[in-house]
């Protein structure tokens, strides 16, 4: 249970990402974060010493969230198609996450807002979020993948889950997906992908 001063600091982090979600680092104010986090300015700086250190707060939130996917390792010993099902249950956890849904706001404003920015930002970010993309390397290193790039592969079995599940709500503000409609897409990815290794196995 969060005591009095981490509620209040998560009230003006959850202020912060509101603010930069809608108007951006540029756009955003100190005074307006205060405001919707019903606290004074001053407490506001006591915590977070400017807008930059807000947006750092919300970076550091967002790789917490994409961590567990750091922690994806092939496994030669076991099957690769329950592997494949793990890593798209991982995927997807996270893409349905409401707070990564959030914070990914934040990211795409400020990767819009200016190349330098997007550059900084997709390196401070891009290692964790690359696991999955490490997986594949593993498992085409194992053979699992025949002559596909592993980064294709990724990229098919990512996008798939993405375009279905994450892009609606992150731009759409949809719903995301019930627990069953995530279950059915995560078997769909997984049929595409093993769809397009056959295709290739067969050429």
């Amino acid at each position: 249970m969060l005591n009095r001063s981490a509620t209040k600091r998560q009230a003006m982090l959850d202020a912060g990402i509101a603010e930069l979600a809608e108007h951006g680092l540029a756009g955003a104010s100190m005074e307006s974060i205060a405001a919707r986090a019903e606290v004074s300015k001053r407490t506001l700086y006591k915590h977070f010493p400017s807008k930059d250190a807000v947006l750092e707060a919300v970076l550091a939130l967002l790789m917490e969230r994409v961590d567990p996917l750091s922690k994806l390792h092939y496994d030669r010993q076991r099957d690769f198609i329950e592997q494949l099902r793990e890593v798209g249950m991982r995927e997807m956890q996270l893409i349905c996450d409401p707070d990564f849904i959030r914070l990914s706001r934040v990211l795409m404003v400020e990767c819009m807002r200016s190349e330098a920015q997007s550059l900084r930002l997709m390196e401070k970010f891009g290692e964790k979020e690359n696991s999955v993309y490490h997986w594949f390397q593993q498992a085409g290193d194992a053979g699992q993948l025949g002559q596909l790039d592993a980064k294709l592969a990724a990229d098919i079995f990512v996008a798939f889950l993405k375009s279905s599940a994450y892009w609606s709500s992150v731009i759409a503000w949809q719903p995301v997906p019930k627990k069953a409609e995530q279950a059915r897409l995560i078997e769909e990815a997984c049929l595409t992908l093993l769809g397009r290794l056959q295709t290739n196995r067969s050429r």
